[in-house]
């Protein structure tokens, strides 16, 4: 069933854009200021308790919905709302059709502002600092859209990818969010990123030429200096500039007629694609184990 929902997901996302009207965190907003105005006085307000009250209730109402469906509809009704709730964790909008808007727009000024959307800043003006920062927002966006969602949903089902888009949202938009939750929220956000950037990583390396992966990756770990589990996932975007930026990739099949930050772009997303295929076909071995077991 969860490769299903999550291939049946994908698909509705990308064909039927009006399901992105969906994907609204106004009841989460609503109920952060709800607590923060009723709850402040608390012990332990702005720390574990207020991270248990803000993720709690609504992964336990989460949780009393499925069991609802599963009385109402069996396993009909756990995979409706598998689906449901894959679609509004995957995005917030496809990557793959902003990535294509982007490199095919016509109007100049249209597509500068698209490009500075994808990466959350103004266009560097260097060439090869823009190019880098083309493949660096094009994998941290598919690791927050798509295989964050994916690795939690595979490994905690709808709790799993319900917690990981709570946590993109309260840790990346504005909330009413005392210092500790919000250093608190980050540090989940970290540890839940930690191991579907590591698959990444390796998918990336299985996708494409895995000496070279391997190698940028060692080579952050001995530059930063700390251990396996600290730090961030810079070494999912330093092998992915690895793979691009050195022509890996368009030796690898990814050739293209587009020119300089484009082409960056174009050969990312295929590259995101590859990894996409990689992981799909572990979950169907994964699925096929389970089933001979």
């Amino acid at each position: 069933m969860t490769i299903i929902a999550i291939i049946l997901a994908f698909t509705l996302c990308h064909f039927v854009k009006e399901l992105g009207r969906v994907r609204s965190d106004r009841w989460l907003r609503g109920w952060v200021e709800f607590g923060s105005a009723n709850f402040s006085k608390l012990p332990a307000w702005s720390d574990a308790v207020g991270l248990l009250l803000i993720l709690g209730l609504p992964i336990l109402g989460l949780l009393l919905l499925n069991q609802l469906m599963l009385n109402i509809l069996g396993s009909l009704g756990a995979f409706i709302v598998a689906l449901a709730m894959l679609i509004y964790a995957f995005g917030p909008k496809d990557l793959d059709t902003q990535v294509a808007g982007i490199v095919t727009s016509q109007d100049e000024e249209e597509r500068t502002k698209a490009m500075e959307e994808l990466l959350g800043m103004d266009i560097p003006e260097d060439e090869e600092q823009c190019k880098a920062a083309t493949v660096e927002a094009v994998f941290l966006k598919a690791l927050s859209r798509w295989f964050g969602i994916i690795f939690w949903f595979a490994v905690l089902g709808i709790v799993g990818a319900f917690l990981y888009r709570l946590l993109d949202w309260l840790v990346n938009e504005d909330y009413a969010l005392e210092d500790g939750q919000r250093s608190l929220f980050l540090r989940m956000q970290q540890i839940m990123d930690w191991p579907a950037a590591q698959f990444m990583t390796l998918s990336l390396a299985v996708a494409t030429d895995f000496d070279s992966v391997f190698s940028a990756w060692r080579q952050y770990h001995n530059k930063q200096g700390h251990g396996l589990f600290d730090g961030d996932n810079g070494f999912l975007l330093t092998s992915a500039r690895e793979i691009v930026l050195t022509g890996h990739a368009a030796r690898d099949g990814y050739a293209d007629q587009l020119d300089g930050p484009l082409a960056c772009l174009k050969q990312a997303m295929d590259l995101v694609w590859r990894i996409l295929a990689v992981w799909m076909t572990m979950l169907a071995i994964l699925l096929l184990v389970d089933v001979i077991a």
